[in-house]
Formats: structure tokens, C-alpha cells, sequence
């Protein structure tokens, strides 16, 4: 986009337009299972959010980064669209629906922030001035690194719900652009919660009951809080839905596009 850098995008199939939207960090690739259940049946756009992946556009406030989002959709002839966001991204899919309603035929929210309670007190620490930084980096090492050998040698289910299978350092690469997400989040916490009511499309909020990272009653005040929303919970599921649970998020989509008065773009 003109000025702002581009947004790397992986197009595939036909139909209604899905848009999927992946967490902090990230890129396309973490949604590529709900991507290969959805290809049958619809045009599915997945990207790398700006300051990830393929994408050269720089991070961005999440009100910023939505209406990049819509620009994108309508340049491609692809509203209104289905939005599928996970955890961070789901600020941006609020926003994209509260602000541009005309381009938004429905969200499917998981594990996303957007409730009360969906900032928790780690949130906060790793967005501080000047210690944000350096606790940042050392959350994402502990993350990536130490948490899946934890969780296999230990046999802790709960803890392998919610981190990478195999230990990895990838998530070191996009520290910065984690950082600046972070002090977003924190700094535009109020506003997001404030917005929720004016979004008119339906949604489906997926939460997984072990959650570590959204906890559950974060995603119950979300669906509670957005007027056309029905609240699903998957038992013994953590916060990477889009890897254990693509079919759950599949069937949402599906249940969006078969509503009636439900139609996005071809």
C-alpha cells in the first residue's frame, strides 16, 4: 500500500472471501490447517500482518493496521469478508468491523483479546518502558525454547496446549515488532473494549477451556459484550486453536457463511 510498505498475502480458492489473521507473534503459515479446510469452499486470503513474515510494512496501532486490512480486501475486489483472527489480531478484526461494517460480514475470534481480562498482568510487564524490552525478549526465548521441553519431558498436557511442540528460537526474530504490540495492546486496551458494542455483524468467539495466555472468562466478557455473538469452548484446548483445533474453527466460518442474510465478497 502506497507509503505504508506491502502486506505479503497467500491467495487460494474460490467464493465468499475469508480473511485469516494470525496472533503475535506469527505469520500466514500458523493458519495454514484452517486454511486447507476452508480452500474448498471459499476464497481465503491469508496474510503476514504488518512487521511479520513476507510482509515489508511496519506495526502499527491495531485502529491502523485494520484500515490497511479493508483497503487491502477492497483493492482485491474481496468485501464484505469473513474475518478469522487469533489472540492480537482480533483487536484488528473488531476494529475492521466497528469502523468499516460495509466490508465486514463476520468474525470468528480465537482465543482473541477484546475482553475484559484478556490483558493480564505479564501483558503489562513486558509492554513497561525501558525493562519491557529486555523481559520481552526473555518471555519469548522461555516461550519458544524451554516451555515445549517442559511440557514434553514433564507430560504436562495443559502446558503443551498452549506452546510450540518442538522447541524453537524463530520467535526472537520478531521481537520488535512483539514489543510495539504489546504497548499497543496495553494502550489501546480500553478503547478495544469500548468499541465492542458497535460492531453489528454476527461473530463466533472460540475459546479453549485451558487457556494460559486469553483465559476463558475473558472470551465468556467478549461474546457478552458484542451484540449479534454466540461463544463456543473447546474442552482441554489451549491458545494455539488454529494448530489443534483448525476443524472448530473451519466449522464457524462455515456456520457464518451459511447464515441467512450472510453473504461476503466472490
Amino acid at each position: 500500500m502506497a507509503g505504508t510498505g506491502s502486506i505479503f498475502v497467500d491467495e487460494s480458492g474460490s467464493g465468499p472471501c475469508v480473511l485469516l489473521l494470525h496472533g503475535q507473534p506469527g505469520t500466514h503459515e500458523h493458519l495454514s490447517p484452517v486454511k486447507d479446510l476452508l480452500t474448498g469452499r471459499a476464497r481465503v486470503l491469508s496474510i503476514d500482518r504488518p512487521g511479520y513474515g513476507r510482509s515489508d510494512a511496519p506495526t502499527s496501532p491495531p485502529g491502523h493496521q485494520a484500515a490497511q486490512l479493508v483497503e487491502l480486501l477492497g483493492e482485491r475486489e474481496a468485501t464484505p469478508a469473513i474475518v478469522v483472527a487469533h489472540s492480537y489480531a482480533s483487536a484488528v478484526a473488531l476494529l475492521m468491523a466497528a469502523d468499516h461494517p460495509e466490508a465486514i460480514a463476520g468474525l470468528v475470534l480465537v482465543a482473541g483479546v477484546g475482553g475484559r481480562g484478556s490483558v493480564v498482568w505479564v501483558d503489562r510487564v513486558m509492554a513497561a518502558p525501558v525493562v519491557g524490552g529486555p523481559i520481552s525478549s526473555a518471555s519469548l526465548l522461555a516461550y519458544g525454547l524451554i516451555a515445549p521441553v517442559v511440557a514434553h519431558l514433564g507430560g504436562r498436557t495443559r502446558l503443551a496446549t498452549n506452546v510450540p511442540v518442538t522447541p524453537t528460537t524463530w520467535l526472537l526474530e520478531s521481537r520488535g515488532t512483539f514489543l510495539a504490540e504489546q504497548r499497543f495492546l496495553v494502550e489501546h486496551e480500553d478503547a478495544i473494549e469500548a468499541r465492542r458494542r458497535e460492531v453489528r455483524c454476527p461473530v463466533v468467539v472460540i475459546q479453549g477451556e485451558v487457556d494460559d495466555v486469553v483465559p476463558l472468562s475473558a472470551g465468556r466478557d467478549l461474546a457478552m459484550n458484542l451484540p449479534d455473538a454466540r461463544l463456543v469452548v473447546l474442552p482441554g484446548a489451549g491458545h494455539l486453536l488454529p494448530r489443534d483445533e483448525p476443524r472448530a474453527i473451519a466449522a464457524a466460518v462455515s456456520s457464518l457463511l451459511e447464515a441467512p442474510g450472510t453473504s461476503s465478497g466472490t
